[in-house]
């Protein structure tokens, strides 16, 4: 009777084992099979799925972009469009559009997040009304040029497509570089004469415009 029970648990127990086992492969597998990975210099940055066709990828900018990943500052938005893929540059600049109104929509989601942070650093708070009113409309004007094609801090990093039946989406993958972006932001704000007149008056009431849009930065990456 033990000899029995014995050998019914052992089987019971092989029996798990394999299912489990089964079930652990089967997942394996499945993951192999619904994704591939953008990389940049070997680095893992972005999953897509496994039929997708990798179509351009920024050779020059991997270094850099790997470097973002290391530090934990890479910023990403993804842009879509859908065709016919009879018009390729007409769906990967749509794409990137697409892309650059997602970074756009961050930023204006972002809005209350700086407008705390810059009454958090007036001095004079009898003058606060005015003083954040000058800052928002400052950080509309900057954060303005994050998403126009004139700044060098945004990039398209990857692009990628994937066929369903007649139907293409086209992919693109925006890089938002924070590190360069604020050097190159103030150096664009710098050169408008109303925008580096609104950060002076800032400063002289103790607000860190600069600091400020940084830490919005900071968050997306939390």
């Amino acid at each position: 009777m033990d000899n029995f029970l014995s050998q019914n648990w052992l089987t019971i127990a092989v029996i798990t084992a394999l299912i489990v086992g089964g079930i652990l492969i089967f997942l394996v597998l499945k993951s192999k099979e619904d994704y591939q990975w953008i990389t940049a210099a070997g680095v893992k940055i972005q999953s897509i799925s496994r039929e997708a066709k990798i179509v351009y990828i920024n050779n020059p900018m991997e270094n850099r972009v790997k470097e973002l990943y290391i530090k934990g500052k890479l910023l990403t938005f993804r842009g879509e469009s859908i065709g016919g893929g009879f018009d390729t540059v007409k769906a990967r600049e749509k794409a990137k559009v697409n892309a650059l109104k997602e970074l756009s929509e961050y930023f204006n989601t972002k809005v209350s997040t700086f407008k705390q942070l810059v009454e958090g650093q007036i001095q004079q708070k009898g003058a606060s009304q005015q003083i954040v009113a000058i800052a928002m409309e400052a950080y509309k004007s900057v954060t303005e040029m994050f998403s126009s094609d004139e700044f060098s801090g945004t990039y398209i990093y990857a692009i990628w497509e994937e066929y369903v039946g007649n139907v293409v989406y086209t992919n693109v993958l925006l890089v938002f570089d924070p590190e360069g972006a604020i050097e190159i932001a103030k150096q664009m704000a710098m050169s408008n004469e109303e925008i580096s007149k609104q950060i002076e008056e800032l400063g002289k009431n103790g607000v860190d415009f600069f600091k400020a849009l940084n830490s919005v930065i900071e968050e997306a990456k939390k």
